[in-house]
């Protein structure tokens, strides 16, 4: 991240402020700053050019402030065959030209063409990177430039009750007691596993709303039955070999990651529900002296039923709503029944009667286990926690603003923390490219803070006029964000400049913004366009859905298809869109 003084005027939408906020669009190639001019006769690999045995000394003393990944060293290497094919094509050029003036306007002009040939394939290299970053965020498409059409179609007797979830280059579909591996360019079913009734398979991003996903593919999936006797797990691998076996009677469990299985035990002797008192005002209220049993969260291997690890949640001060369920309208005190969770995105909220806690797949614990008072206490604060999608996560600091006001601890992915003034806005999609900062809501104002390790923290710029609700997504320098009263806005993410604005009846969003993930259900993108599929009717008069696209670059209607079907998922594998219909899952493209 780099500082100017002096923004650009022909960037759009840039206002005047003191600082522009800027980001290159790809790592910085190890070793390609700081250099002297070399000579002729030195070859850009330092290897001496007579014999062609030279190789390049290693700089053991240099520490780099952080280690390239796959992408930068391959992009490095890249650029030095680049530099190679330059300097060749230059000796060449040297060798057969004579040392006159023409001679010398003619090196002039070819070594002009050397170069012009390297930055050209240096840019290819660039927009390659950022195209396979874009396929492997959540929500990257190969292409939103034209109205997509049904490319093929799988049939499935209870579509309604199927399940999509991507793995890697893959498509499962989950539905009619089996899972097929689906190729999502082509439609072509690979291999089927039969995994018996009301299978629950993952893990999977949010289904049915939508929100900020940044899951990985599964790989493996891991599927549980849940409407036969005995239970079981099957382990299902992307070429279609399987693992399964039986598990405990009862047992609570969810798929989850890597091929992971998350149970949940009650410990002590079972509770059977009972009747509890309920006042005149229809309050519940539980039993003098009530004590409820802990909650050991273990994690283990789905196909061998090896630990991981596992943690012990110690019962603690309940709150009556977290331990009643009611039957027929009647409450009762059910231990069990009211035991929750929720599994996005690596971060595992769990809360139940007198039990709360999160957890990182690792097993690192979120929250303060000595603090009752410490989110998520009670068990009615969910979805407190969130994985952000350059790596990193986000939950509740451990004390207000100076105003009182709720705010937000980010853990970064290089092991620092940064405390903002108030909330997380975390992108629902993005392009793969991480632009060194992140959007929080600041009262009734918007700021973008610095989660870059120089600077980690900094206050970039704020606009103190945009409540923003939620970041729909954030892709090539823009951020696309809604605000309290609907409309969508495109927000130069380097300055905090509005690009553009569409208006709030185009959504259909009008005064329903803080229901958002109810209307809106998911954003996907190729770079240029963003792709909404959005409730035709919010007030719910109608089923119907709206697959709507918008130009990040001036948010404009790039098309809109009307569907008859109401909300079934969407899902982007691979760069090919799929959803499912009231008859089964096509694929569009």
């Amino acid at each position: 991240m780099t500082e100017r003084t002096q923004p650009d005027s022909a960037a759009p939408g840039s206002s005047d402020p003191e600082k522009v906020h800027t980001f290159d669009l790809i790592d910085e190639v190890p070793g390609a700053s700081g250099r002297t001019a070399r000579p002729d006769d030195v070859r850009p690999d330092g290897a001496d050019p007579g014999d062609g045995s030279g190789t390049a000394a290693d700089d053991d003393g240099a520490s780099a402030s952080r280690e390239p990944g796959r992408v930068t060293v391959a992009l490095a290497g890249a650029r030095t065959a680049v530099g190679r094919t330059a300097w060749r094509g230059g000796a060449a050029v040297r060798r057969r030209l004579p040392g006159t003036r023409r001679g010398k306007v003619l090196l002039a002009g070819g070594t002009a063409v050397v170069v012009v040939l390297a930055v050209v394939a240096g840019v290819l290299v660039d927009a390659q990177v950022r195209h396979r970053d874009l396929l492997a965020a959540p929500g990257g498409v190969r292409s939103l430039a034209e109205k997509p059409t049904e490319q093929w179609s799988i049939d499935l007797e209870n579509p309604i009750s199927a399940t999509l979830v991507e793995m890697p280059g893959l498509l499962a579909i989950v539905g009619d007691e089996q899972v097929r591996g689906v190729d999502p360019a082509t439609g072509e079913v690979r291999w089927t596993v039969h995994v018996g009734q009301y299978p629950d398979c993952g893990p999977t991003g949010r289904l049915g709303v939508g929100g900020p996903v940044s899951a990985e593919p599964a790989d493996p999936l891991v599927c549980v039955s849940s409407g036969e006797a005995p239970q079981e797990v099957t382990v299902i691998r992307p070429d279609g070999t399987t693992a399964s076996r039986e598990l405990d009677e009862g047992a609570v469990v969810a798929p989850a990651a890597d091929g992971t299985l998350i149970t949940f035990e009650l410990t002590g002797e079972e509770q059977e529900p009972r009747p509890v008192v309920v006042d005149k005002m229809g309050a519940a209220h539980l039993p003098k002296g009530f004590t409820g049993p802990d909650l050991v969260v273990r994690r283990e291997d789905a196909a061998t039923g090896a630990e991981r690890w596992s943690e012990t949640v110690a019962f603690g001060a309940p709150l009556p709503e977290s331990c009643v369920t009611y039957d027929d309208n009647a409450p009762n005190l059910d231990v069990a029944g009211a035991l929750g969770w929720t599994l996005l995105d690596g971060v595992l909220e769990v809360q139940g009667c007198g039990v709360s806690a999160a957890f990182l797949l690792d097993g690192t614990r979120l929250d303060d286990p000595e603090d009752p008072a410490d989110a998520p206490a009670g068990g009615l604060d969910t979805a407190s926690f969130a994985a952000l999608p350059d790596g990193g996560w986000v939950q509740p600091a451990a004390e207000p603003a100076a105003d009182g006001a709720a705010r937000d601890a980010v853990h970064l992915p290089d092991g620092g923390a940064v405390t903002l003034d108030g909330r997380a806005l975390v992108p629902w999609a993005t392009d793969g490219r991480d632009p060194g900062l992140l959007l929080a809501r600041v009262g009734s104002r918007t700021s973008a803070v610095s989660t870059d390790g120089k600077d980690a923290g900094e206050v970039l710029w704020t606009v103190p006029d945009l409540a923003v609700v939620a970041v729909l997504a954030r892709v090539s320098g823009t951020a696309v964000v809604m605000d309290e009263e609907g409309e969508v806005h495109g927000i130069d993410l380097g300055t905090g400049a509005e690009r553009w604005t569409v208006d709030a009846d185009v959504l259909s969003t009008h005064g329903m913004a803080w229901t958002v993930e109810s209307m809106i259900f998911g954003a996907y993108t190729d770079g240029d366009t963003v792709l909404f599929p959005a409730s035709a009717d919010p007030a719910g008069d109608s089923s119907g859905l709206r697959l709507l696209a918008i130009d990040v670059r001036d948010g404009s209607v790039r098309w809109e298809v009307d569907q008859d079907t109401p909300y079934t998922q969407v899902i982007s594998v691979d760069g090919y869109v799929a959803q499912i219909t009231q008859q089964g899952v096509v694929g569009l493209g």
